[in-house]
């Protein structure tokens, strides 16, 4: 994996920028809290997805990569985005901008607290729900979550590779209710989570219900799109007792049939704290 790792300086104003040219931001349904990028992890993530999305980056500079193939994440010389590479997984992808960005972030430090020098889904979600882990902190309920939080979800499944999901929290665009009942629960409260993540299957689909107000900037268009990284909007329940994660969907138009609850698919969230 190349991660070639520098001091973090900023990177805020390309950042912002190059998130400008794609269009991604969306009219909150009810505003939690404004988009604040402020932490360094996620601030790196922005710059590489920034670079990666300009029409001078190769379409093969970004991809999901296959379970055989090396994971290669490189941020590139600025001014130059040809040099900008991410060839990885949802799991992978968030362990090398978290280990470009800390001196901490180590392939010895996951092998310790982890159990694998590069954990998949599952060991991110299983290491947040039950463990205490340094530079983590746990975040339970789905009305706390912040930029740069990091929310890992268990498919429980005999997969070696494909574990679960992992994404990065972008914004916290606000509490959602979905057109249709059948997406809304009784003693549940539905967020809408704008996401940084690497995925095979972009979130959404494209003109389909809210889509346009919670798109997905890997989807060109009604007939084109393309995996790798880039910025989602995923939904996630609270309950109304604790404020716990409930259940989750994978985009806004996904339906009830792709809606998970915890108890099929575990989900647990976590924040790092330096």
């Amino acid at each position: 994996m190349d991660l070639s790792r520098r001091p973090f300086r900023g990177g805020r104003a390309l950042a912002a920028g190059a998130a400008a040219t794609l269009g991604t931001t969306a009219a909150p349904a009810r505003a939690v809290r404004p988009h604040r990028t402020s932490t360094p992890h996620l601030l790196e993530a922005e710059q590489l997805v920034g670079y990666l999305s300009l029409p001078a980056c190769p379409l093969t500079n970004n991809t999901y990569k296959e379970p055989h193939q090396p994971n290669v994440v490189r941020w590139g010389s600025p001014g130059d985005a040809s040099g900008w590479v991410n060839r990885s997984q949802c799991a992978s992808f968030q362990t090398a901008v978290l280990k470009r960005t800390y001196r901490w972030a180590t392939s010895a430090f996951f092998r310790k607290h982890f159990g694998v020098a590069s954990p998949f889904a599952r060991d991110y979600r299983a290491a947040f729900a039950e463990r205490d882990v340094p530079h983590f902190e746990r975040v339970t309920r789905v009305a706390d979550l912040r930029p740069g939080d990091l929310i890992a979800v268990d498919y429980r499944n005999d997969q070696d590779t494909n574990t679960g999901h992992v994404v990065m929290v972008r914004s916290v665009k606000g509490v959602y209710t979905a057109p249709g009942a059948g997406l809304n629960f009784a003693g549940e409260t539905q967020y809408a989570v704008e996401v940084v993540d690497c995925t095979s299957e972009p979130h959404g689909v494209y003109g389909v219900g809210n889509y346009f107000r919670f798109p997905d900037n890997r989807i060109f268009n009604a007939t084109a799109g393309t995996g790798g990284a880039g910025y989602g909007h995923m939904m996630f329940y609270a309950s109304d007792a604790t404020g716990a994660f409930s259940r989750y969907r994978w985009s806004v138009n996904t339906s009830s049939a792709g809606t998970y609850t915890m108890a099929q698919r575990p989900v647990s969230a976590a924040r790092v704290t330096s």
